[in-house]
């Protein structure tokens, strides 16, 4: 930095700062600074002097003239890449794309062979003799309670009343017992007599012990005819399983009952709720013909022989309520 004076000048030393004063008779005189002795330039040679170059502008020069070099390339390569002719590379890849396409159909040929040529080895005939052989397996082992063929649990527990109910060590009210409780839902009152024509068996249960949407005076039903419909099917499941596996020991007759809470209004007005029998059946074996069946196949068979002998639907009546 340099500050002119009428009479002396102040001269700046560049290697240590330092002010020195000088006369402005010596301009043409070389002075040295007074602290660090270094030679200072004349005033004349100071005013033409230019400060020193950076490393940010040597940096920025040098980036400035890449792209000048870059543009300048872009700008003389740029139409020969435009003229060049992309035509050969065009066909190289056309036929790239017919090989490979050419190479799967050939695969998918092949396969096609093979399968047509297994396709012509297999014998339909002796296929469907097979099945028909396999399904008579099946429907054999079925029909002998064979455990393989057990596919619902009320099947396993149908094999279970047949054990039961072939047991010697039991006697017939004993293992007529025992199925009726395999039978029947949990809770139902089970109970055999003894009679001259042989032994009387005794079930009543809630239905809604044996089907869902049953619970206290609430059905899911909204007619009486569904509700009746639904606790014939469970009457005659339960006498069927039964009839089936203890026809053979001296059972006489079957009685089946079905009870449902209900809600009863008495002529002074008062309400009381009452496990009610909504039905109750019976079977006597000497009204069934004689008859084969498997209780695997044929769940109902004897569905046609029941006689009823309580029917309390007539007293009655089903209220929907709306929320």
């Amino acid at each position: 930095m340099i500050e002119n004076d009428s009479i002396e000048r102040i001269i700046t030393c560049y290697k240590c700062g330092a002010k020195n004063r000088v006369g402005a008779h010596s301009d043409s005189l070389c002075p040295i600074c007074g602290r660090c002795k270094a030679r200072l330039l004349p005033l004349s040679k100071i005013s033409k002097t230019k400060p020193p170059i950076t490393f940010l502008e040597v940096i920025f020069s040098v980036f400035i003239v890449i792209v000048i070099v870059g543009v300048c390339y872009a700008i003389v390569v740029t139409p020969n890449i435009l003229r060049k002719d992309f035509s050969a590379l065009i066909v190289n890849e056309d036929e790239k794309i017919v090989a490979l396409k050419q190479k799967q159909e050939e695969g998918l040929n092949e396969v096609e062979a093979e399968l047509q040529e297994e396709l012509s080895l297999i014998d339909a005939e002796k296929l469907r003799l097979e099945a028909v052989q396999n399904y008579k397996s099946i429907f054999d082992g079925r029909q002998s309670f064979d455990k393989r063929y057990a596919l619902t649990s009320r099947e396993k527990t149908q094999i279970r009343m047949r054990e039961l109910a072939s047991d010697s060590a039991k006697s017939y009210h004993q293992a007529i017992s025992s199925v009726a409780q395999e039978a029947s839902p949990k809770g139902a009152d089970i109970r055999t007599t003894e009679s001259l024509r042989g032994i009387a068996l005794h079930i009543d249960f809630d239905m809604d012990s044996m089907t869902s949407g049953e619970l206290g005076t609430r059905t899911k039903h909204t007619t009486k005819e569904s509700l009746k419909k639904e606790v014939l099917s469970l009457i005659s499941r339960v006498t069927n399983d039964v009839f089936q596996f203890c026809k053979k020991l001296e059972l006489d007759t079957i009685h089946v009952g079905c009870r449902h809470h209900v809600g009863i209004v008495y002529p002074d007005g008062t309400e009381k709720v009452e496990n009610t029998m909504l039905l109750k059946v019976v079977i006597r074996r000497s009204r069934v013909p004689t008859f084969s069946n498997n209780p695997f196949l044929d769940v109902y068979s004897t569905s046609q022989y029941l006689e009823v002998e309580e029917d309390n639907f007539s007293e009655i009546y089903i209220t929907t309520t709306r929320l």
